[in-house]
């Protein structure tokens, strides 16, 4: 299955691929298109409700779409793939603005993949992800809506992280820190990691350890969980000294938690009962 393929339950993931295959279209461009057009209809709901309109003729949301919007997009492959979309039927507004997003992240996920860049940002959008866990109060600036605009949010990550990531990375880190409900935050950046190993035909596993772990043991844990899972694996560990021994382990809807802290706390439960 081709890359964007796997991602077949986002709304016209399999139409955007389409269009990102031709070599000359640019997929970083097609990205910023789309979260343009994602703040677009979330600022006007005319325009969103123009778009999703069930008694209008998808030919008619069609020329709608080129007629208000190909003057201020990048891209022709943007305007096809938007063209598409607003043939489709939308059950709720949300539900297209939330689409729009999901294909401008899918498309920069794409710009990197074709850099051979995937595996870097996958990396580091955990890197930030278990930072940002172990800090509560820059996690919530970062996430609270009241706590300025989504452009002031991603300007202060810009300060924090900016040099330290690639551009793939920044760019989606700003996206989620300006579009994150308070408490989604570590929530999306999981989500997107996760859409990039699915890119690369993998399924991505995070694993939090007591105590770092050996090059031998990680090698032989990702043997058992290809095996178990009868796929490549993207693996993601990180050290949370406060499980005192053992590990959790998460993969899509499967967790496993055999850390000596759950342990304990099972015991005293069972003691207290």
């Amino acid at each position: 299955m081709s890359e964007l393929g796997r991602l077949s339950r986002v709304a016209c993931a399999t139409q955007l691929e389409d269009a990102l295959a031709q070599s000359d279209v640019d997929a970083r461009a097609v990205g910023e298109d789309f979260f343009s057009i994602t703040d677009l209809v979330k600022k006007e709901p005319r325009v969103i409700r123009a778009f999703t309109d069930p008694s209008r003729s998808g030919d008619d949301k069609a020329q709608l779409v080129r007629t208000l919007l190909s003057s201020h997009l990048t891209t022709d492959a943007s305007l096809s793939v938007l063209q598409m979309m607003v043939r489709e039927h939308w059950s709720n507004l949300d539900s297209f603005a939330d689409a729009t997003e999901v294909l401008g992240i899918l498309a920069v996920l794409s710009d990197a993949n074709r850099a051979s860049s995937l595996d870097r940002v996958e990396s580091e959008l955990f890197e930030v992800r278990h930072f940002l866990e172990g800090n509560r109060e820059l996690r919530l600036k970062l996430s609270d809506a009241s706590l300025g605009t989504s452009h002031e949010r991603g300007d202060l990550a810009t300060a924090i992280f900016g040099s330290k990531l690639s551009v793939w990375t920044m760019r989606l880190l700003r996206r989620a820190v300006g579009r994150s409900r308070r408490g989604r935050l570590l929530v999306n950046l999981r989500r997107f990691a996760e859409w990039s190993a699915v890119i690369q035909n993998r399924r991505l596993v995070t694993v939090q350890s007591a105590v770092e772990m050996s090059s031998e043991q990680v090698s032989r844990l990702r043997s058992l969980l290809e095996k178990r899972f009868n796929s490549e694996i993207s693996l993601a560990i990180s050290v949370v000294p406060g499980l005192v021994g053992g590990f959790t382990l998460r993969a899509q809807t499967t967790s496993i938690d055999a850390s000596l802290s759950t342990r304990i706390s099972d015991m005293k439960q069972a003691l207290a009962s």
